[in-house]
């Protein structure tokens, strides 16, 4: 498709018929001004938006898979329901957006800014969110399974019943991150920043955890079954009635006085 003007964009999304949305699947868009424009239920199929000016845009229901959105200003976005399945969304600000239930499988989000926004029950499987800003987002119900979040920002992020498992969060920054009845079977968080952090009956079982931040972080009744946890930093920890079983970890009188361990299961299989 030819390339359009901003006049002409707004022109064709004016003209559409209701609930049907424009057909700009392929347009070429990059670099346009196009804030506060409504793309509801758009077809956007591998169009390029690089660098576009989508504040405070409407996207909800809209199709946008394969398309690029690198470097584009979408803070404030409304785009809940929408599909960006294996987009490029690599260094987009996306800040303060309402992206409830919004797909973005195998989606490129390295770099991404994603500060305060909501993304409950959106889908980020198979995503990469290296080096991402996820800080104070809403991730409650969210399906991460095999994401990438290796150096992200998660800090003071709500994750609450989110799917996590075998996914990387190595060298993350979780601090003060709610993760309380997450997945997190097989996942890996080598070096990550968990203090503060609320780990309360998460499934962690055969996760890496080798030298981790775990000071004050909150897993009781978590499962951490097999889980390594060799060389984390422990203060204040608690392990109230959770599964240590298997797990490789040093339990001995010199760590006690750092841990909180009433009714938790120890890697022998006793319990305290």
């Amino acid at each position: 498709m030819a390339e359009l003007t901003r006049k002409e964009v707004i022109l064709l999304l004016a003209g559409g018929q209701p609930n049907c949305g424009a057909r700009l699947a392929g347009v070429d868009l990059s670099g346009l001004d196009l804030q506060r424009l409504n793309f509801e239920n758009a077809d956007l199929r591998g169009a390029n938006l690089t660098k576009c000016n989508l504040n405070k845009a409407w996207l909800g229901g809209a199709n946008c898979s394969r398309a690029s959105f690198a470097g584009a200003n979408l803070n404030e976005a409304h785009a809940s329901a929408t599909i960006f399945n294996e987009c490029d969304l690599n260094d987009a600000n996306m800040s303060y957006g309402h992206w409830r239930e919004a797909s973005f499988v195998e989606a490129q989000l390295i770099g991404v800014t994603l500060k305060s926004a909501d993304l409950s029950e959106a889908k980020f499987i198979r995503a990469d969110l290296s080096s991402a800003d996820l800080s104070y987002a809403q991730f409650t119900g969210a399906r991460m399974h095999k994401a990438h979040l290796g150096g992200a920002d998660l800090i003071d992020t709500i994750l609450q019943k989110a799917d996590l498992s075998e996914s990387n969060l190595d060298l993350a920054n979780c601090a003060r991150a709610d993760f309380s009845h997450a997945h997190f079977q097989r996942a890996s968080l080598i070096e990550t920043n968990l203090a503060w952090a609320k780990l309360r009956e998460c499934n962690l079982s055969d996760s890496l955890l080798m030298r981790a931040d775990l000071s004050n972080s909150d897993f009781t009744r978590a499962i951490l079954r097999a889980s390594n946890l060799t060389g984390v930093i422990l203060r204040d920890t608690n392990f109230t009635a959770a599964t240590l079983r298997d797990a490789k970890i040093m339990l001995d009188e010199s760590i006690y006085p750092y841990i909180i361990l009433s009714g938790t299961t120890l890697p022998d299989g006793k319990e305290m």
